[in-house]
C-alpha cells in the first residue's frame, strides 16, 4: 500500500477508529477481483498462521499435563507418589505465573517491532522450553537442580504463550467479513483442542508401545522433543504467513496505520478498566473447565476410578476432540443467530446442571464407556457456552486497545485459575475426601462467569469499532 493510500484510509478516522474494514467487507465483495480478493486471500492466510501458531504453542503445555505422574517420578522425590505429583502439578501451574507479564512486555514488543516479530519470538521461546525440558537429567543424577531447570524453562514457555494470545485472537476476529467474526474467532479454541488432540495422541502412542520402564526411561522424552518442531515449523509459517501483518505497511492489519490511530486514541477510558475485569471472570468459568476436562480427567481417572493409565487417556482424546470438532460449529451458529450470550449462557447454564450427576456416575460405574459418555455430555454443552465467548470478549474492545487488554486479561485468568486448576481439584480432593470436589468447584466458577457474560454488551449484531 502506498503512503498517498494509507493516508486517504486513515486520516479522516475518527480519534478511536479502526482500520477501515471496507477493503474486506461483504458489501464490497461484488467483482471478485483487484484489491479485494487479494485483501480476502490475505486474510485466509493470516488466520491460517494465528491458528496453527496457536496449536503448535498450546502443544507443550499439553504434553507436560499428560505426563504429570510421569514427570512427578522424575524431577520430584519419591517417598510420597500424591505429594511428588502435587509438585509436579505445581510446576506446571508455575508457567502460567509468566504469562501476564509475557502479554504486557510482548504486547510493548509487537508495538515497536511488528506483530510478525513478536509472534516469531513466542515461536522461538516456546521451542527452547520444550527442548531444555526434555533434556534435563532427573533428581537422581543432579538433584534439586533438575526441578529447577524444569521451572525456568515453564517460565519461559509461559511468558512466550502471554504474548500469543491477544494479537492472534484479534487477527482472528479482524480479519475477514463481519458475518463470519464468530467462527473465526471461536477457531482460537479450536485449535486449543486440536493442540491437545495432536498431544494426547502422541502421549497414548508412546504409553501403548512403550513399556512403563522405558517410557520412564526415555519414552516421555520424545513427546518434547516432537514439541521442538514448534521453533522451525512456526518461523517458516510466521515469515512467509505473516507478512501482511504487522511491519509491511499493507493488508489488512497494517502497522502504520495501527500506529496513527493509536496515536489520536483516547488515552483514559474507565469501561475499558471494567471490561478488563469482566473478560477475566469469563475466561474463569472456561478456563477452569478447560483444565479439568482435557488435563486433569485422565489423572482423576487414573487414581480415583482406577482405571489404567492406557485407558484414562482415552477420555482427554475424547475432550479434545469434541473441543476441535464443535467449537467452529457453535461459533458459526452466533454469527447466524447475530448473538453469542444466549448460546453462552444456555451453555454454561446446562453444563452448571450437568456436573454433578456427571462426575457421580463416574465414579459408581467406573467404566470407559461411562466416562467417555460423560466427557462427550460435558464437552458439547462446554463447547456451546465458550467458542462464542471468544468473539464477544474482544468485540467489546475497541480496535486500538484490543489486543492489550484481552490479551492482558487471558493470561491474568489462566495464571490465576486455569494453570492453578489441576492442583486445586487435586487438593480439594486430597483435603475433602470427596471425588465430587472438581465438579463443585467447576460449578462455581462457572456460575461467576456467567455472572460476567451477562454483564458484557451484546456484539453479535454490531460493527467492530
Amino acid at each position: 500500500m502506498t503512503s498517498e493510500r494509507l493516508q486517504d484510509r486513515v486520516a479522516p478516522a475518527p480519534a478511536h477508529a479502526a482500520i477501515d474494514d471496507t477493503i474486506i467487507d461483504d458489501s464490497h465483495r461484488g467483482t471478485g477481483a483487484g484489491p479485494v480478493s487479494g485483501a480476502v486471500a490475505s486474510s485466509r492466510r493470516i488466520v491460517l498462521a494465528a491458528t496453527i501458531g496457536n496449536l503448535l504453542e498450546f502443544y507443550d503445555f499439553t504434553i507436560y499435563s499428560f505426563f504429570t505422574t510421569t514427570i512427578a517420578k522424575v524431577f520430584f522425590p519419591k517417598s510420597d507418589p500424591v505429594v511428588s505429583t502435587l509438585l509436579a502439578l505445581s510446576v506446571f501451574a508455575i508457567g502460567f505465573l509468566a504469562r501476564p507479564l509475557g502479554g504486557f512486555v510482548l504486547g510493548y514488543y509487537a508495538d515497536k517491532r511488528g506483530r510478525r516479530a513478536a509472534l516469531t519470538l513466542t515461536i522461538f521461546l516456546m521451542g527452547i522450553g520444550s527442548l531444555a525440558i526434555g533434556l534435563t537429567p532427573g533428581y537422581g543424577s543432579i538433584g534439586l537442580a533438575a526441578p529447577v531447570l524444569v521451572i525456568v524453562a515453564r517460565l519461559v514457555q509461559g511468558f512466550a504463550q502471554g504474548g500469543e494470545f491477544g494479537a492472534a485472537t484479534a487477527t482472528l476476529l479482524e480479519t475477514g467479513p463481519k458475518r463470519t467474526r464468530g467462527f473465526r474467532a471461536s477457531w482460537q479454541l479450536a485449535s486449543q483442542g486440536a493442540s491437545a488432540l495432536l498431544g494426547s495422541g502422541i502421549a497414548a502412542a508412546l504409553t501403548y508401545l512403550l513399556s512403563p520402564e522405558q517410557l520412564l526411561a526415555w519414552g516421555w522424552r520424545v513427546a518434547f522433543f516432537v514439541g521442538t518442531l514448534i521453533m522451525p515449523v512456526g518461523l517458516y509459517l510466521r515469515r512467509h504467513v505473516a507478512d501482511d501483518t504487522p511491519d509491511a505497511g499493507a493488508g489488512v492489519l497494517s502497522a502504520g496505520s495501527d500506529t496513527l490511530h493509536l496515536k489520536n486514541a483516547p488515552r483514559r477510558d474507565p469501561t475499558l478498566v471494567k471490561k478488563w475485569f469482566l473478560a477475566v471472570f469469563t475466561v474463569l468459568g472456561g478456563t477452569v473447565t478447560t483444565y479439568v476436562m482435557i488435563y486433569y480427567i485422565p489423572l482423576y481417572a487414573h487414581q480415583y476410578l482406577g482405571m489404567p493409565s492406557k485407558l484414562s487417556m482415552l477420555a482427554s482424546i475424547c475432550a479434545s476432540a469434541c473441543s476441535f470438532l464443535l467449537c467452529p460449529l457453535w461459533g458459526a451458529l452466533s454469527d447466524r443467530l447475530q448473538r453469542r450470550k444466549p448460546l453462552i449462557t444456555i451453555g454454561r447454564g446446562v453444563l452448571i446442571l450437568l456436573l454433578y450427576p456427571a462426575f457421580w456416575l463416574m465414579n459408581v460405574a467406573p467404566s470407559l464407556f461411562v466416562v467417555m459418555s460423560m466427557v462427550f455430555v460435558m464437552m458439547f454443552f462446554y463447547t456451546m457456552g465458550s467458542a462464542p465467548a471468544f468473539a464477544l470478549m474482544p468485540e467489546n474492545f475497541p480496535k486500538y486497545a484490543r489486543a492489550g487488554y484481552l490479551g492482558s486479561a487471558y493470561a491474568t485468568a489462566v495464571a490465576l485459575f486455569g494453570g492453578t486448576a489441576q492442583v486445586v481439584a487435586a487438593w480439594l480432593t486430597k483435603v475433602t475426601g470427596n471425588v465430587m470436589a472438581p465438579a463443585w468447584y467447576m460449578m462455581a466458577c462457572l456460575g461467576l462467569s456467567l455472572v460476567a457474560v451477562h454483564l458484557f454488551q451484546e456484539t453479535g449484531d454490531q460493527d467492530l469499532s
